[in-house]
């Protein structure tokens, strides 16, 4: 009996010391920055064009929120479009790699790297591939319900995403279009 409490004691000591170990062993510069800053990032692979027209430009940040540092601009241009590809949504902020402009003579680059900007300064626009509109459904899930259709040629506002799944707004009313529903081209409606 005696040696049974001493090898349940035993193995309760070493399962603590090994459990403590690890968090101690694993705090890198990174891990301690994301966990201060609270920041979830939800991976996205998907594009969008900037509708944001002030006159400055749309804001491209070092973090999700108005606090952190400006790294650069991008302009809005209605005869040619900007557009952004995003790589990630924490919020209502997105994070970005690339801003650069569509059609023109040249398209140039007016961002490169890793930034974030908020997302409902960025549009998409509905196309009328499935039974001309696009559906907006209350979930990431073709199987979840329908909350809104957009007409073909008529633009969203970007909430966020996840995936290749954007997170909208139409009218007021907010939901998830799949993917290659919606037109990232700000020059065609994709219809």
């Amino acid at each position: 009996m005696t040696t049974m409490r001493f090898s349940l004691l035993f193995a309760t000591l070493l399962l603590s010391l090994l459990v403590g170990l690890p968090a101690s062993l694993t705090r890198t510069a990174a891990h301690s920055a994301v966990s201060q800053a609270g920041t979830r990032i939800v991976p996205c692979d998907v594009s969008a064009f900037v509708i944001d027209q002030d006159p400055n430009g749309l804001n491209v940040r070092s973090g999700p929120g108005k606090s952190y540092g400006v790294l650069g601009n991008l302009p809005y241009k209605q005869d040619t479009g900007v557009s952004v590809h995003i790589t990630g949504s924490s919020g209502d902020w997105v994070q970005i790699n690339l801003g650069f402009e569509e059609g023109g003579d040249t398209e140039k680059t007016f961002f490169k790297g890793t930034g974030w900007v908020y997302a409902p300064l960025l549009g998409l626009t509905g196309t009328a591939q499935s039974k001309g509109a696009t559906t907006l459904y209350r979930e990431a899930s073709q199987k979840s319900g329908v909350v809104k259709r957009v007409p073909g040629g008529d633009d969203v506002k970007v909430w966020g995403c996840r995936g290749r799944w954007f997170y909208v707004e139409y009218e007021k009313v907010k939901g998830w279009a799949a993917p290659k529903t919606l037109c990232s081209n700000p020059l065609t409606t994709c219809v």
